[in-house]
């Protein structure tokens, strides 16, 4: 049996966080940025084993996409991003780090989103028994972007929504025209409700650390569309919801 921890469905809005205690490990950090040459070329990742006994892992990349409505799908990726070790066995209370470097052309023209797998591994059992092992898989988020430029994240849509427990909601849709990846949570947004006659009735702002302790990177790709319903409670009354996303950076 196999749990998987996805940073997959993270990107589609959920919180980014390192794994707690209670997995088998907890793996840190889980989004990376990095640069196709220079000194932002290369990061790491560190793999804490929290068993009592060996853990083995994994690091597999993966290239991903995201869609409007924040389905991640990946495919094989190249020899572009090196990691290495690929594959560790890390001691109990021990720390393994990885190294992640982009080795691809170093003037790419548009970022690249890849998701690292951190799998633990199966284990031979002792002879004669038997059961059921829990191996979990961790995802890290890497994006590659070029050496120049900066996103340019435009709102398109605000809608008034219920969500699946009938909660009244706001959804918003992203668009990103630049060759540079964006996030959400590096943004500062407004919400505000008004009445049929267009008076105020209700207004929030939060800034990119709440939305990336709420929402999540909220990745959005170049050239991409993302729509995100936004977990905060509205008010019922307001019968027009207007929305302000400005641009900041990344906590």
């Amino acid at each position: 049996m196999k749990a998987r921890n996805l940073l997959a469905a993270a990107l589609a809005a959920s919180v980014f966080m390192a794994a707690p205690a209670a997995f088998s490990m907890s793996v840190s950090p889980i989004l990376v940025d990095l640069k196709p040459a220079g000194s932002q070329g290369s990061s790491q990742i560190k793999v804490v084993n929290t068993l009592a006994n060996d853990l083995p892992v994994e690091l597999t990349p993966l290239v991903a996409t995201v869609d409007e409505k924040g389905e991640v799908k990946t495919a094989p990726a190249g020899d572009e991003l090196l990691i290495f070790p690929p594959q560790a066995i890390i001691k109990p209370g021990a720390t393994q780090v990885f190294r992640v470097q982009w080795v691809g052309e170093p003037d790419i023209k548009q970022s690249k989103t890849y998701l690292v797998s951190v799998a633990q591994q199966p284990v031979q059992l002792p002879q004669g028994s038997s059961g059921i092992q829990l191996l979990y898989d961790f995802q890290v988020v890497v994006n590659v972007g070029p050496l120049t430029g900066k996103p340019n994240l435009k709102l398109v849509k605000t809608e008034l929504v219920k969500d699946d427990k009938g909660a009244r909601r706001a959804a918003i849709t992203l668009t990103d025209d630049s060759d540079v990846h964006a996030y959400l949570s590096a943004t500062k947004l407004r919400l505000e409700l008004s009445d049929d006659a267009g008076k105020t009735v209700w207004s929030k702002s939060w800034a990119p650390e709440e939305i990336a302790g709420t929402v999540g990177i909220g990745l959005v790709q170049p050239h991409a569309t993302r729509r995100f319903v936004l977990p905060y409670d509205l008010p019922a009354e307001g019968a027009k919801l207007n929305a302000e996303v400005r641009y900041e950076a990344r906590p």
